[in-house]
């Protein structure tokens, strides 16, 4: 029986064994107090608690692993928003009669991202689409987020979603004087459990730099402005990498193919699919996507000053306009329509409030007719996400020799 060195989540998740029997489940508060455990080493510096588990060989009676889905409900979030400074606000402050203004930047916003697809947030500047990206990845203030966020049914605490997530900003923060590969390993070295073995490190290394097809430019330097290195679509496949050198189950991505032309940003989104059908979820903000990276998306959201105006799959959007009574024209980009549409609306007295309705009756309706695509709140075969976690990590980079 071969044995895996785990650490921090993974020293809590108890493998399948190879008769497919589970081991008793604890609950996610149970598994979530082992995050962060620390021991003290020889030198009395803290390092994360290691344990020893024991994995069997697989088996083809093991169960397979669940699929993960990520579901948000009435997302709300607002900021107050300071008043310039001027004479006469200046005035209505000394005499008590100033109030800070309170902008919304999220309202009420629900949808799911399921594992294997490749989901899409987009809308024009100051649609909320990077703002919902961050609330979903815990990156706004606490307490001022309102409604829930669950994966798999449970709630998703903020310490297990730093270690089963990844998020890519849209600055590529790389050291020009290191190969891809170089960068890379320098990533491994500090992200993978250091109970991994140099050589396990480098295959998890050479995997990746093959799913992000940058095999021709593993020995390229990445450069900048005074050193030719890698191109700009490398550059950000380079820093995709670095987030998910460590296999997440969640990908968040702030519009990675900015900045980049259409060749480079295909290329960026044709590894993201493949990302999401190696198992994971993937989420990105994107501005305005072509026809040919809209082939590639799975499920769109569309914002609308921080409201949902669509939310489905690319296919579904020449039904929904034409309900709405705006049919898209044939031969035209579906979503260059649709973007088109909503500034349009944006512009009017009654800016997007119609479109809002439609598409909360249109989502109703689909629920009635079809219960099983989007009502599923989890999924049922008796595992916890705790255990769904452990399938996912015992088939993964975990299984190296």
């Amino acid at each position: 029986m071969p044995r895996v060195v785990a650490e921090n989540l993974m020293d809590s998740i108890d493998f399948y064994d190879q008769r497919g029997q589970m081991a008793a489940s604890p609950s996610l508060g149970e598994l979530l107090k082992y995050v962060g455990d620390i021991r003290k080493d020889a030198n009395g510096d803290e390092t994360p608690a290691h344990r020893v588990l024991e994995m069997s060989e697989t088996s083809i009676d093991e169960p397979r692993a669940l699929p993960f889905v990520l579901k948000f409900n009435n997302l709300t979030y607002s900021v107050n928003v300071r008043r310039k400074l001027n004479f006469t606000s200046l005035y209505r402050d000394l005499c008590g009669r100033g109030e800070d203004r309170t902008k919304v930047l999220l309202n009420d916003i629900s949808g799911e991202a399921r594992d294997g697809e490749l989901v899409a947030v987009l809308g024009a500047s100051g649609s909320g689409k990077s703002t919902l990206i961050d609330a979903l990845a815990n990156r706004i203030a606490k307490g001022s987020l309102k409604g829930t966020v669950t994966l798999n049914g449970e709630q998703l605490e903020s310490r297990l979603l730093k270690v089963i997530s990844a998020y890519v900003m849209q600055d590529d923060l790389l050291f020009p004087m290191l190969t891809v590969e170089e960068t890379l390993m320098f990533a491994a070295e500090f992200r993978l459990p250091r109970t991994f073995s140099k050589s396990k490190k480098k295959l998890r290394v050479q995997a990746l730099i093959d799913q992000l097809g940058l095999r021709n430019a593993a020995k390229t330097v990445i450069g900048d402005e005074g050193h030719r290195g890698v191109s700009g679509g490398e550059r950000r496949r380079v820093s995709i990498g670095i987030d998910i050198i460590h296999d997440p189950i969640i990908l968040f991505l702030d519009e990675p193919t900015s900045g980049l032309d259409s060749t480079s940003a295909y290329m960026v989104v044709k590894v993201l699919q493949r990302i999401a059908q190696s198992g994971s979820i993937v989420m990105m903000s994107v501005h305005q996507p072509s026809y040919r990276l809209l082939g590639l998306l799975d499920r769109l959201l569309f914002l609308s000053r921080g409201q949902p105006v669509f939310n489905g799959s690319p296919a579904d959007l020449p039904l929904f306009f034409s309900d709405f009574g705006n049919p898209i024209p044939d031969k035209e980009n579906r979503t260059e329509f649709a973007l088109d549409l909503i500034r349009e609306l944006e512009g009017t007295p009654g800016g997007t409030k119609r479109l809002v309705e439609f598409n909360k009756a249109w989502q109703n309706m689909k629920r009635a007719h079809n219960t099983t695509a989007i009502g599923d709140e989890t999924p049922t075969r008796g595992l916890t996400l705790k255990e769904a976690i452990s399938a996912k990590y015992s088939k993964g980079y975990y299984k190296y020799p």
